[in-house]
């Protein structure tokens, strides 16, 4: 009882954000429900709750969702995400999720100093290394079901009005796990238990146990998420996401260090 209570805690807390932000519940909630419940467990667990998430705010918003640019990231983040099946299902992962860790910490440390006034970038990115980052997000995403830093980075430079990025996101996290729970055999298990269950009465295994208990601190975070969304203010808004960045680059680097992950 105390593994589900610990677990339905993070997903709470991580998939309010969620809603706030369009993005941050899994790569954030990823270190604690690995320590929780173990690694493959974990990435069961949080893309089909993603998933869930994200099929709640598309049917929600579907009419802030900017198509233009969900078909430029879907596209260039699809190209990533099988190397990132591929590299979480045959190589060690610690070396790559400290060096996101890293990135993301100094990426949103700079980006505050903007929104804060406090720094003038007077280097201008070409618009290709934007583009890089979408495919190194599909690739993450692929591995760990977190590719959201990368993609955000992206984001926050195209989708400026707030419902607009929050809809884009969360139909692309729907389409990412869409693509990633059908064809990673690391959701074989609960896809054949659930058909178990509904064909042939067959008792729950543990992933899908997991998935139940968690579902309703989910609808909690929801609930939480839309009433706090709706009082924020584009310039705070920026603010947050930049925020919940730094505190997922600092969660990675935490979880490396003491082993969460």
């Amino acid at each position: 009882m105390m593994i589900f209570l610990l677990t339905g805690i993070v997903v709470f807390l991580t998939h309010t954000l969620e809603v706030i932000t369009g993005f941050g519940c899994t790569v954030l909630a990823f270190p604690f429900v690995t320590w929780i419940l173990g690694i493959y467990e974990a990435k069961i667990l949080l893309s089909i709750l993603t998933w869930i998430l994200g099929a709640y705010l598309v049917s929600t918003k579907f009419r802030h969702i900017n198509w233009r640019q969900f078909g430029i990231i879907v596209v260039l983040v699809g190209l990533g995400m099988p190397f990132g099946i591929y590299l979480f299902n045959n190589f060690p992962s610690d070396t790559l999720k400290l060096c996101l860790g890293i990135f993301i910490v100094f990426t949103s440390v700079l980006q505050l100093k903007k929104e804060y006034g406090g720094l003038q970038l007077r280097v201008t990115i070409p618009e290709w290394v934007y583009y890089l980052l979408l495919v190194f997000g599909g690739v993450l995403h692929g591995a760990f079901a977190t590719g959201g830093p990368f993609v955000v980075l992206y984001a926050t430079r195209k989708l400026k009005d707030k419902g607009e990025f929050r809809a884009t996101l969360s139909l692309l996290w729907v389409s990412l796990n869409t693509f990633l729970i059908a064809t990673d055999v690391t959701f074989d298990p609960i896809l054949s238990n659930i058909a178990a269950v509904a064909t042939a009465g067959a008792p729950m295994g543990q992933s899908l146990l997991n998935l139940i208990w968690s579902l309703p601190f989910l609808l909690v975070g929801i609930f939480v998420g839309e009433v706090v969304h709706n009082k924020v203010d584009a310039a705070l808004f920026r603010k947050i996401v930049f925020w919940v960045l730094l505190a997922t680059g600092l969660f990675i680097i935490a979880a490396h260090f003491l082993h969460l992950g």
